[in-house]
C-alpha cells in the first residue's frame, strides 16, 4: 500500500514517504522501534485499522520497491499503534482486492465499524459531496434519507465491504432502483450526456446552480439508477475501487453502465478538512436518522 495513518479510527490517509512519516509521528515510539541498531517503522492501515510496517522509508533500507517506500500488513499487535485483527485483515482490499466477504459482519464493538458510523452521522454532508463528485448525481434529501435509513437498518457500518474510502458509494450499493425524476445531474458529467440523448428525458435548469441540471421526463416515463458490481484493485501499491452505475428507462438499461471511481486519499482529505463549510440541512438529517 502507498498510504498510512497514525491511529485506529478516523484519521487522514497520508502518502508513504519519509517527510510525511516524520511530520505525523516525529519518529517517536511506538511508531519507531530500534532493535539492535535496526529501526522498524510502524503505522496503521487506512482501510482495515490493522498495524502495518513501512518498508524502504529510508534510502539505506534494501527491502523496498525501487525508489518508493510502501506499507505491508504484519500479523501481530504493535503496542501503542494497533491491535491485529485477522478478520479485518482478510477482508482488507490491500490484503486481497478480489476477496469479498459474504459471511459474518464486524462485531458491534469493532473500532472500524464505530468510526464509520460516526463519520456517516457527524460528517454526512462530506459523504454526500464525495458521492456527488464521483457519480455526477445531486440527490434530493428524501432520497438521501431513504438510503441512510436502509444503511442504519442494515447496520452497514458492520459490513466488511465498507471502508473509510468507499462510504459514499456503499451508501447506495445494492439498493433497489432509485428514481431519477426530479433529481439533479452535473451538466458536465457522462451521466448528463447519456440522459440528454435518451427519448422522453429532458434536462432543465435546476434553478439554484448553473453546474447542475434537473432531470424531467415525458409523462409516465420511469427512469432510475442502481449501483452495483463493486471491484477493488491494487496497482503499484495504490488502491482503486470502482462501482457500476446503471440507468434504467422503463425497466431497460440505457446504454452500458457508467463507472464510478473512488479516491481514498482525496476522500480522506475531504473528511479531515478543518475549514469545511457544513451543510447544516444534511447534517441535521443525518443526526435525526442516526441519532
Amino acid at each position: 500500500m502507498d498510504v498510512f495513518k497514525t491511529h485506529v479510527g478516523e484519521g487522514k490517509a497520508l502518502m508513504i514517504n519519509e517527510e510525511n512519516f516524520y511530520l505525523a509521528t516525529r519518529e517517536r515510539k511506538p511508531y519507531v522501534v530500534d532493535s539492535g541498531g535496526v529501526k522498524s517503522f510502524y503505522a496503521v492501515c487506512p482501510e482495515c485499522d490493522n498495524p502495518i510496517q513501512l518498508i524502504g522509508l529510508l534510502r539505506r533500507q534494501q527491502d523496498s520497491l525501487p525508489h518508493r517506500p510502501y506499507g505491508r500488513h504484519i500479523g501481530h499487535d504493535v503496542p501503542g499503534v494497533a491491535v491485529y485483527d485477522e478478520d479485518a485483515y482478510l477482508s482488507c482490499p490491500f490484503s486481497d482486492p478480489g476477496y469479498w466477504r459474504t459471511d459474518g459482519k464486524r462485531k458491534p464493538s469493532n473500532p472500524t465499524g464505530q468510526a464509520l458510523y460516526r463519520i456517516m452521522r457527524d460528517r454526512f454532508d462530506r459523504v454526500e459531496y464525495a458521492w456527488r463528485e464521483s457519480s455526477g448525481l445531486l440527490l434530493g434529501i428524501k432520497s438521501l434519507r431513504r438510503a441512510l435509513t436502509v444503511w442504519r437498518n442494515d447496520k452497514g457500518w458492520l459490513n466488511y465491504g465498507s471502508t473509510y474510502h468507499n462510504l459514499p458509494q456503499m451508501l447506495f450499493f445494492g439498493l433497489p432502483q432509485e428514481t431519477l425524476y426530479g433529481q439533479c445531474v452535473s451538466k458536465d458529467s457522462p451521466l448528463a450526456s447519456r440522459l440528454a440523448a435518451a427519448d422522453g428525458i429532458f434536462l432543465e435548469p435546476s434553478g439554484f446552480s448553473d453546474s447542475y441540471l434537473r432531470i424531467k421526463t415525458s409523462r409516465f416515463v420511469d427512469v432510475g439508477f442502481v449501483l452495483g458490481a463493486r471491484k477493488a484493485r491494487v496497482v503499484n501499491d495504490r488502491l482503486t475501487e470502482t462501482f457500476l452505475l446503471g440507468v434504467n428507462v422503463e425497466g431497460k438499461p440505457l446504454g452500458s453502465d457508467l463507472v464510478v471511481h473512488t479516491d481514498p486519499v482525496w476522500f480522506s482529505r475531504i473528511l479531515n478538512m478543518p475549514d469545511w463549510h457544513e451543510n447544516h440541512r444534511l447534517s441535521a438529517m443525518a443526526a435525526d436518522v442516526l441519532g
